[in-house]
């Protein structure tokens, strides 16, 4: 707004001398600055503690070489501050006065280590107050801010640390931008990005960490984006990219029981070991930090929370077609219905094996549905074709079945099949259950229905 009234003024008073200097600027073009980068400072508070981070950190020289600086106040006085990774000291904590202190984090190894997504702690005690002993968890990460020029560039302010197979290294530091352009490109004194095509509009701009580090220091030089666009017309954008700290928080408990260390989780697993042979970009699975973990784990629960067994409802109308065909052609003397099909997931992590035995056992605790279980028989996928629902013939169990396992993910299958003679006035009637569990995707399906003649 400020940018617009001031090239109002100056078309009004176009021969005044303080705006024959001035820049116009059209409404096409603006400075911006949003977000996590619009900032300044980032507050945490524990107990009697509230501490405050400046959110810009700047590079210094000092006596080790370079270094980025980020300081924070607080509301008490200090007696100690130490900085550390866990097991392992990490950068450089100083009380710079009473209530101020510093963290100094050397360029190179310590700064690429916390930009990468390792969490840097900070022990902080105080001279007064209860309890007076404290950890912080600060998170660093590289943030454009600053934008300006033309509104037809859009560039996200985040810039990510991505696992990407890149020779040794598979750390590459990516942001984005997005253009109706024909072609992108992205200059600096220092540090200027790889820059390749993603779609029609959106850009990828990858870094090294040495790169990144060009770009960012010092954070007062911008980086000047260049576009031509779809139109034919050329245009341009300035954004400054600086290192932030972006996340904070405070315990005054244990740091390693707060500040879990970020693990393989199975979402992330399974992207990485479900990724196509010869897959060198894996940021579609996580950050860096949560790709790399999952690398060598050589399961998705190793790394992952163990949870005891759990039956959760699922969605299963997808099959009702299938139920319902497999009702049809009773007849006045033989009839045959299904009165519901469910289904459950499980836990992909459980604390014990998963089986259909455990599955059955949980089902009767819990009364799921209401339904005894009465004896039965526990059987494999074969031997579901002598059970009422999935025989063939009659009514035409082998359809369903097909249909189950589409909905399922098909593979092996533990099974638990009964019947019990129920009431039927002149006639011969059964009740029958059969639960299906597929230990390949965790789902569980329960079929419930009856089968009986004319006697």
């Amino acid at each position: 707004m400020r940018f617009r009234a001031l090239a109002l003024g100056c078309l009004i008073a176009l021969s005044m001398s303080a705006c024959a200097g001035e820049e116009v600027l059209t409404d096409e073009v603006t400075a911006e600055a949003h977000g996590a980068a619009a900032a300044t400072k980032i507050t945490a508070s524990e107990g009697a503690l509230v501490l405050t981070f400046d959110t810009l950190g700047t590079f210094q020289d000092r006596p080790g070489g370079r270094a980025l600086v980020i300081e924070a106040t607080a509301n008490r006085y200090l007696a100690e501050v130490f900085s550390f990774v866990p097991d392992d000291a990490f950068g450089e904590a100083n009380i710079i006065s009473p209530r101020r202190l510093e963290v100094v984090l050397p360029v190179g190894h310590e700064l690429n280590s916390i930009l990468s997504g390792l969490p840097l702690l900070l022990s902080v005690k105080t001279n007064t107050g209860s309890p007076n002993a404290y950890t912080a968890e600060v998170k660093l990460a590289s943030r454009f801010y600053d934008f300006r020029g033309s509104n037809s560039i859009w560039i996200d302010e985040n810039v990510n640390p991505i696992y990407k197979v890149n020779g040794p290294n598979p750390l590459v530091y990516r942001g984005r931008a997005d253009a109706a352009a024909s072609a992108l490109s992205v200059t600096a004194p220092d540090g200027s990005p790889l820059v390749a095509r993603v779609d029609a509009d959106t850009f990828n701009l990858d870094w090294s960490y040495s790169t990144l580090n060009e770009a960012a220091d010092p954070h007062t030089t911008p980086l000047t984006f260049s576009a031509t666009l779809n139109n034919g017309t050329t245009v341009q954008k300035t954004a400054r990219l600086a290192t932030r700290v972006v996340g904070l928080a405070l315990t005054s408990g244990d740091p390693y029981t707060s500040f879990p260390q970020t693990v393989c989780t199975p979402a992330a697993y399974h992207c990485v070991h479900g990724a196509p042979d010869g897959t060198t970009d894996f940021s579609a699975c996580g950050t860096y930090r949560e790709v790399s973990r999952c690398m060598y784990s050589s399961s998705a629960c190793e790394w992952a929370p163990l949870e005891p067994l759990a039956l959760d409802p699922i969605d299963a109308s997808a099959l009702e077609p299938a139920r319902a065909t497999w009702n049809i052609n009773t007849n006045g003397y033989t009839w045959h219905h299904m009165t519901s099909l469910v289904a459950y997931e499980t836990p992909e992590c459980t604390d014990e094996p998963k089986t259909i035995q455990g599955i059955i056992a949980d089902l009767e605790q819990n009364d799921i549905q209401h339904q005894n279980y009465w004896g039965g028989s526990f059987l494999d996928r074969a031997g579901l074709a002598n059970t009422l629902f999935f025989r063939s013939g009659y009514p035409d169990g082998t359809s369903l079945l097909g249909a189950v396992d589409g909905f399922a993910g098909g593979g092996d299958i533990q099974a638990w099949y009964a019947t019990e003679r129920d009431s039927c006035h002149n006639c011969t009637q059964n009740i029958a259950r059969a639960v299906l569990f597929y230990p390949g995707s965790g789902l569980v399906l329960v079929f419930d229905g009856y089968y009986g003649y004319d006697s």
